[in-house]
């Protein structure tokens, strides 16, 4: 059965949330590093598609993969050059069709583009760097966020990746408060703000709930899920390290096509919804 494509409803929600952050608060983004970012996206969709004579090359499926990954490297990355925004999407939208792997039914590219290109910029690019914590914790943008984030998951049937991940990462950083025994008022305030920011509920509905990147049987995908929360939380509260999701993700990502071949699965295939998929 067709279904209106859930990368509308995607684009919809990320092009909102990079407009409220260049009008109320100032992202320090400028109108030319979007505007070249949307055009090496694009650009390279195209000469890839028709470079190697996909099927739907002249179809616009594959250029909405390329708007939304746009929307999300000008959200989170920040360069003080012209040339990082538009490299960091040629390379995203390369990997898609470089970085493939996974048994015949699940085959599919390995790496989530937005989740590539803001790994790339923090690990790879001089004069980039990431800028998660931007829009601020305020309770009412974050139920805007769940709200708007639940209903693309639920549209691709990867909310359980959402809610599993969001629950472990919740409970490991109420933990964590706990045992330094911060008094309830400081401690429920710091769990808000860490759990509630932009930068998490953007990586929980936007990058590991990507259909295409992570694994086809919904127990491997929610066990994947909690451990990457489990992970993340390692990195960025144990060892100290920034951006414990976006690194922990990238590397995970490779372990995908092995679940894959562990519990095969028919692959996600957007604008349509298969009884299978639900399993």
């Amino acid at each position: 059965m067709k279904y209106l494509d859930a990368r509308w409803f995607q684009i919809g929600f990320l092009a909102c949330l990079l407009l409220f952050g260049a009008w109320a608060r100032d992202f320090a983004l400028g109108a030319p590093q979007v505007a070249l970012t949307f055009a090496a996206a694009l650009l390279t969709q195209v000469a890839w598609q028709h470079g190697l004579k996909l099927p739907g090359r002249w179809q616009w499926g594959g250029y909405l993969s390329a708007l939304v990954s746009s929307l999300g490297i000008s959200i989170l990355v920040r360069a003080d050059s012209l040339w990082v925004h538009p490299l960091l999407a040629c390379l995203a939208m390369s990997s898609k069709f470089v970085l493939r792997a996974g048994p015949p039914q699940a085959r599919s590219h390995i790496l989530n583009p937005a989740n590539f290109a803001a790994f790339a910029a923090w690990a790879w690019m001089p004069g980039a760097w990431l800028s998660p914590g931007q829009w601020g914790s305020e309770s009412l943008a974050a139920l805007w966020f769940m709200a708007l984030g639940g209903l693309v998951t639920q549209r691709v049937s990867r909310w359980d990746v959402s809610l599993s991940f969001l629950a472990t990462w919740a409970v490991l950083l109420a933990a964590r408060l706990i045992w330094f025994e911060y008094t309830p008022d400081i401690a429920w305030s710091m769990w808000l703000q860490q759990v509630s920011n932009g930068a998490v509920l953007l990586f929980a509905f936007f990058m590991i709930s990507d259909p295409m990147t992570t694994p086809q049987h919904r127990a491997a995908r929610i066990g994947y899920a909690v451990a990457v929360a489990l992970a993340a939380f390692c990195w960025q509260w144990v060892l100290y390290r920034p951006h414990g999701l976006i690194v922990v993700l990238f590397f995970a990502s490779f372990a995908v096509p092995l679940i894959n071949h562990w519990r095969p699965h028919v692959r996600f295939e957007w604008g349509t919804v298969r009884p299978a998929l639900r399993a």
